[in-house]
């Protein structure tokens, strides 16, 4: 069939952006054996041409004459068309049947049996499209997997299969499933980005949502395809495509509704199709997220996300989680200002780790980084203050020092700010936090990935006794028993995501819970199947009863012996001179000083500096 072209397709969207064919069914997950769809044009003297194999229709595409009897999972598009000419929008609707995914099989017609060349070893990845039969006809798990599929929306992305699959090494037309441009080594296929059609539907928030737009391969390492044959993707809402914005209530009410990229998270660290056998036994699908939502419940700026089923073409890809993406859009209507206020700093894998302004300039970062650098003086930290938000900070690093987060600072970070007037300085972000909540007794407090990352930071702003005293007093505070990264505080974040997926679980293992035992490459075979019951319950039990309990204090501990600082405070006591006051109960007295009451600020006790708040 013919491709339609870029240019092609923005005449399409600009001829009538209203004028758009009709379904008479909505696109949705059905456990049903056919259905009728009918399709209608805004134009009653156009007639429709449709397709049901992901392509853009065009004007010789099958032409529509009577209802549509569908018996399996169908993509189905269509367009308007008078004269030869198409005249409007394409429109799609997915209708998802259960008994289509149960029987989803590993070479669907049209399909290539390889994917993408491998970048570490020799040899191309060998193409996995089914849903593992062991479990979808085991008469225990099939139930569950069905109900898993209920559990969550479903987001379809749609597309020409070229696009996604074709072998043809060619920069308009080559698959970006195949040509993933990874960081290292061949970096084909960087940033092609291809026209699809994307729409979101079903789940508790009964989302009804669909949208022409761009889609291309997301991630650093994940997208190598001996590593990781799930890949992150990211959907482009752009002119090129169709609206320039997806404007949707994606994240609930009251929060942010307008976005120029999504982020579709494949999870890659700790899950099942990960390269590493380590990493496999570990899968939660929640450590990323459960670092994001912490983040928000300590009150801070944090990236939304949303659990979904992901399809492509009809097929099913797995348990995703759609992300904000960190640009402009995202700092204006986070942090206010205008997107051209916008600086968003972060680490490019792209031709070696380096820092970079992905968004606005990279001026106030290196003021920033300079200033803390040089901070030894009240007037010193006073600017650093300024120009980096110490309490987002201080939470931010107590959050991944609790989680003992080990694939960080060198990169996998976000550093965002506005420079409108009025707004606080760089703030940190959660971001890719999936390899977390390993080791007990982990401790990355020494961690020093260099002046410009966060753990650079971190220590160097540990040297002025202002900066020590506040953050280990805040450690004291969260890391306390019913503090936020308490053992309760914790677990409840970490349940309320395990709940929100417990059922879809079962639809990632039939998916890919087989693939390294079944599917060869550079890193030997997996010797068993990974599964909810097993597997993932081994991991969750490891977490709620031997981690959780415990690595609040031990990382309290650590912060204690790690920390060398005088952090004394007392707090509604006299100050007048030779006043004598208890603290852990002990008497003190503060010498040499006429203060009013009450007040606040350092003092000299014997020598020492006490802090009185």
């Amino acid at each position: 069939m013919k491709r339609i072209t870029t240019g092609v397709l923005v005449a399409l969207i600009a001829l009538t952006a209203t004028a758009q064919t009709k379904f008479s069914e909505p696109h949705g997950l059905y456990d049903v054996t056919s259905l009728t769809v009918s399709i209608t044009p805004t134009d009653a003297t156009a007639e429709v041409r449709y397709t049901t194999d992901g392509s853009e229709p065009t004007a010789q595409s099958s032409l529509y004459t009577e209802p549509l009897q569908l018996t399996q999972t169908t993509v189905l598009r269509a367009v308007e068309v008078k004269n030869g000419v198409v005249t409007s929008a394409s429109t799609t609707a997915s209708y998802i049947f259960i008994a289509s995914v149960l029987n989803q099989t590993n070479d669907p017609e049209g399909y290539p049996s390889t994917w993408g060349r491998y970048t570490q070893f020799k040899g191309t990845a060998i193409a996995d499209y089914e849903m593992d039969p062991e479990m979808t006809n085991d008469p225990m798990l099939r139930p569950k997997i069905i109900e898993g599929l209920k559990q969550l929306p479903i987001l379809s992305v749609v597309s020409d299969k070229g696009n996604f699959f074709s072998h043809e090494n060619n920069e308009e037309t080559g698959g970006i499933y195949i040509y993933t441009g990874p960081p290292v080594g061949d970096a084909t296929g960087n940033g092609w980005t291809r026209p699809c059609s994307a729409e979101l539907f079903g789940g508790p928030q009964h989302h009804d949502l669909s949208i022409n737009c761009g889609v291309k391969l997301h991630g650093g390492h994940g997208r190598l395809a001996e590593k990781n044959p799930k890949h992150s993707i990211r959907l482009v809402f752009k002119k090129t495509y169709g609206p320039s914005d997806l404007e949707y209530d994606l994240f609930g009410e009251g929060e942010p509704n307008k976005f120029g990229q999504l982020v579709l998270r494949c999870h890659f660290g700790n899950s099942w199709q990960h390269w590493d056998g380590g990493n496999r036994k570990k899968a939660q699908y929640t450590r990323d997220v459960w670092a994001r939502r912490m983040q928000r419940k300590m009150g801070h700026t944090s990236v939304n996300a949303l659990y979904v089923h992901l399809f492509l073409n009809g097929m099913y890809w797995g348990l995703y989680n759609i992300a904000e993406r960190v640009d402009d859009q995202y700092g204006k209507d986070h942090l206010g200002g205008k997107k051209a206020d916008i600086d968003v700093i972060k680490i490019e894998e792209e031709g070696g780790n380096h820092v970079e302004a992905s968004e606005g300039t990279l001026d106030s970062w290196n003021e920033m980084v300079s200033a803390v650098a040089k901070a030894t003086t009240a007037d010193d930290y006073q600017r650093v203050s300024e120009l980096l938000d110490i309490g987002n900070f201080i939470d931010y690093m107590l959050i991944n020092q609790y989680a003992g987060n080990t694939d960080w600072a060198h990169h996998n970070w976000y550093a965002i700010r506005s420079r409108a007037a009025g707004t606080p300085g760089f703030r940190f972000l959660c971001w890719d936090s999936e390899m977390i909540l390993d080791n007990v007794s982990e401790n990355v407090l020494d961690k020093n990935n260099g002046k410009a990352s966060p753990t650079g930071i971190f220590n160097s702003l540990l040297r002025h006794p202002q900066f020590a005293r506040r953050y280990l007093a805040r450690a004291k505070e969260v890391l306390s028993a019913d503090g936020l990264l308490g053992s309760q505080s914790v677990v409840e974040v970490w349940d309320s995501l395990y709940t929100s997926i417990s059922s879809a679980l079962y639809c990632e293992a039939a998916r890919w819970g087989d693939y390294r035992r079944d599917v060869p490459n550079g890193y030997g075979f997996a010797s068993t199947v990974y599964t909810v019951d097993d597997t993932y319950m081994t991991e969750r039990n490891r977490l709620l009863t031997k981690y959780f309990p415990t690595r609040t204090a031990s990382v309290l501990s650590q912060i204690t012996k790690y920390i060398d600082v005088d952090d004394f405070e007392a707090s509604g006591i006299n100050t007048a001179k030779g006043e004598r006051f208890m603290n852990n109960g002990k008497y003190y007295t503060l010498q040499g000083i006429e203060v009013d009451h009450p007040t606040k600020g350092v003092y000299i006790k014997n020598g020492k500096k006490v802090i009185v708040r």
